[in-house]
């Protein structure tokens, strides 16, 4: 997967200040001088900037009108381009497998450098109009992707501020442009925020245009104001439109409201292009398209989006920092997205819960508890279940690359690609049991740890560990409906797909005692990967929360030899492990270990165990604000030494990273859909190697902030394990 990522922090010790970072392949990190004083000119010969900053991949130059910029280019040949004194992205190429020189400019950029992808940010503190910020005079600070720096200004006060990261994006077809994976959103007219790279500017963006002869179907866009929610799943972008994609403010006081995906996808037929853009700490989504206008500018056709905070403003205390990222992902020849094989159309916008946490993430961690303490996973062993038909699953799902075989009461599921790829899993359970991968020697090598062991009653074996589902669906009641908790602990097969020449896929399918809830669990097995997907549709009338993780334990020769790589800058959590019914814990981790830094007292292990609702919620109630102080942090590095005993729940971690195991000298890339958090526990390296305990446990995770889905909707997330090693 290639992607370009645009981040930047605001910070306050006093007031307000602000950082970009641009990576592709290292960030070039630049701050802008917005102080109250006299701004001090950037010196930025660009020999000096080779100098003390260029490296492969990093190039300053200077063209003839004196616009000094940076080219970052990566291995395979993908390039940006970026003006330095206003940090104003120009160009970005990226490699394009329809293409035989290999790249495509998929940003829109005039000849007087307007368009690109800019950041805007409006100061709205004082009075009712919002004044610019000046982001004319950016330095250089650094090119390390370690550098965080943040300039401060002289001011005291609160600072409210709008702002946003709004890309220009080229297309070849004004018919052939639209946007996927809005649908069920609510949106409304608005104009878009001034700036200094704007083509549009808001009078020209709001103002009507005649859609001319043979626009069938076309509708005016409604008046500032008028909110609408959107019921088709593309948005074609062929006529002139500005909106906002958002919650309207007066449903953001309620405690459930709805709000705009995480993710979106634009897409250009004319080139067979499309981008995903994420969006991470705005609010809003803002969308325009010019219509006839864009003959005025060129040829091309294009439109602007990105992420934003625009109906209310952030505002940011003394001594606070907010951060806000835009990430476009280009897949053409990712390992994630094209290849794998989705049985259910996109799904309806995400609902989630009203945050009544602040900004701070100091804060936000102390309110954790309120949210969390109830969590308890359900004992599934000790369920009934009917007894399972072999043969009838053998005869009516045979002939797809997947055999059936009794064991006990269970059945397992096998599957096996002609590459070699085998994985298997249980039924009624839906544990995957094992995935064995073709590695680069030739040979076969389980990816997956397992532990079989005798049941506590000496009623048969029991299996752990693996990749597992670990979920709780809440609701509240009405006067036709109760309230209801329920985890999905019985699957039934649904369906089977695919060959064993591509790929194979098993649907599982799960539902409560009176079917208002219905969870899928798909499982594809690739030559290269393998992916757990859960759909989650809630019938009843009134919204769902979701909670718990898909949880996985990766077999490694040892932790001390493994080490998780790609977490820089990723924000953590000290949380407690998961306790399910496939949880492999050794029983000494909650011992305290001298000679680790993250040590594990029984105080300390008490009072995490409160944290998730499953230990006495007296134990440790009086220091809890000082233990909160130290369970927090970031990673400093892009290498995570795996070898200590630790349990981390990450709330800003990369959509992909690797796992490596130096001992056995193999790795596995780990992607996600749809969570937003991520769950990392290792046993630590005290016990034997290859043992037990050799495993890390990785898990796809809703745990600090449940997912709220809302009435007659459904949502969808996903867990890739991908085979690096052919």
């Amino acid at each position: 997967m290639e992607a370009i990522r645009i981040h930047f922090i605001i910070f306050n010790p006093m007031a307000a200040a602000s950082l970009l970072s641009l990576s592709l392949p290292k960030p070039t990190i630049l701050v802008p001088k917005s102080t109250a004083s006299t701004i001090t000119p950037s010196v930025t010969v660009t020999e000096t900037l080779d100098q003390k900053f260029g490296r492969k991949g990093i190039r300053f130059f200077e063209y003839d009108d004196g616009a000094q910029m940076a080219e970052l280019t990566v291995r395979n040949g993908s390039s940006l381009k970026l003006q330095l004194n206003n940090a104003h992205v120009t160009s970005y190429k990226p490699k394009v497998y329809w293409k035989d020189d290999g790249f495509e400019e998929v940003l829109y950029t005039t000849s007087s450098a307007k368009g690109g992808i800019g950041l805007v940010l409006n100061n709205a503190s004082d009075d009712s109009k919002s004044k610019g910020v000046d982001l004319s005079k950016w330095i250089v600070k650094d090119v390390d992707s370690d550098s965080i720096d943040a300039l401060q200004n002289n001011g005291r006060k609160p600072v409210d501020l709008k702002t946003a990261i709004l890309t220009h994006f080229k297309s070849k077809k004004r018919g052939g442009t639209a946007i996927d994976g809005l649908r069920g959103c609510s949106y409304c007219t608005h104009p878009p925020l001034s700036s200094s790279f704007e083509i549009l500017s808001p009078p020209e963006a709001m103002k009507p245009e005649d859609p001319g002869w043979f626009s069938f179907g076309w509708e005016p866009e409604k008046k500032v104001g008028v909110w609408s929610v959107q019921d088709v799943p593309i948005t074609v972008l062929k006529h002139k439109l500005s909106r906002v994609y958002s919650a309207p403010l007066e449903e953001r006081s309620k405690e459930f409201y709805n709000t705009p995906p995480s993710k979106y996808e634009t897409i250009d037929q004319g080139r067979e292009l499309f981008f995903r853009v994420v969006r991470i700490g705005f609010e809003d989504i803002y969308l325009s398209s010019p219509g006839s206008l864009s003959e005025k500018h060129g040829k091309d056709y294009f439109i602007c989006t990105g992420p934003a905070s625009m109906l209310a403003p952030i505002t940011i205390e003394p001594g606070e920092e907010w951060r806000g990222a835009q990430v476009i992902e280009h897949d053409n020849f990712s390992i994630f997205s094209p290849n794998f094989i989705h049985l259910q159309p996109s799904t309806n916008s995400i609902t989630k819960i009203a945050s009544s946490f602040p900004s701070s993430p100091t804060k936000y961690h102390n309110n954790l508890n309120s949210h969390t303490r109830n969590f308890r996973l359900p004992r599934v062993a000790s369920i009934p279940h009917p007894p399972i038909n072999v043969g009838y699953l053998e005869t009516e799902f045979s002939g797809h690359g997947a055999s059936f075989t009794s064991l006990g009461e269970s059945c397992v599921v096998r599957m096996g690609l002609d590459n070699g790829s085998v994985a298997t899993l249980m039924l009624p359970s839906g544990l995957i049991t094992s995935y064995k991968a073709p590695m680069w020697h030739g040979g076969l090598l389980e990816l997956l740890h397992t532990s079989v062991s005798e049941g506590e009653d000496g009623g048969g074996a029991v299996i752990r560990g693996g990749v597992s589902l670990a979920f709780r669906c809440e609701g509240g009641g009405d006067e036709e409906n109760g309230e209801i908790s329920w985890s999905p602990s019985i699957w039934s097969l649904r369906n089977v797909g695919g060959s064993p020449q591509g790929s194979i896929q098993v649907e599982l399918i799960a539902s409560d005692s009176e079917h208002k809830i219905q969870i899928k669990h798909i499982v594809t097995l690739q030559n290269d990967a393998i992916s757990s997907e859960i759909v989650i549709t809630n019938f009843r009338p009134s919204s769902l929360r979701l909670m718990g993780s898909i949880i996985g334990h990766l077999a490694v020769s040892t932790p001390e030899a493994t080490f998780a790589v790609g977490l820089e800058s990723s924000n953590y959590f000290v949380k407690p492990p998961i306790f399910s019914n496939f949880s492999i814990i050794p029983p000494d981790f909650n011992k305290n270990d001298s000679d680790s830094r993250n040590s594990w007292g029984p105080t300390a292990f008490k009072q995490l165990l409160s944290g998730w609702g499953m230990g006495n919620p007296n134990d440790g109630r009086g220091d809890k604000g000082q233990k909160d102080e130290e369970m927090e942090g970031e990673e400093d590095g892009n290498y995570k030494h795996l070898t200590e005993k630790l349990s981390l729940i990450y709330t800003s971690a990369p959509r992909s990273f690797t796992i490596m195991d130096r001992g056995k000298r193999n790795s596995v890339v780990l992607g996600r859909e749809g969570f937003n958090e991520l769950y990392l526990f290792s046993p630590g390296s005290s016990h034997k190697s290859y043992g037990k305990y050799s495993y890390i446990c990785i898990g796809q995770a809703a745990l600090l902030k449940p997912v709220t889905i809302g009435p007659e909707s459904e949502w969808r997330g996903v867990q890739h394990l991908h085979n690096p090693n052919l």
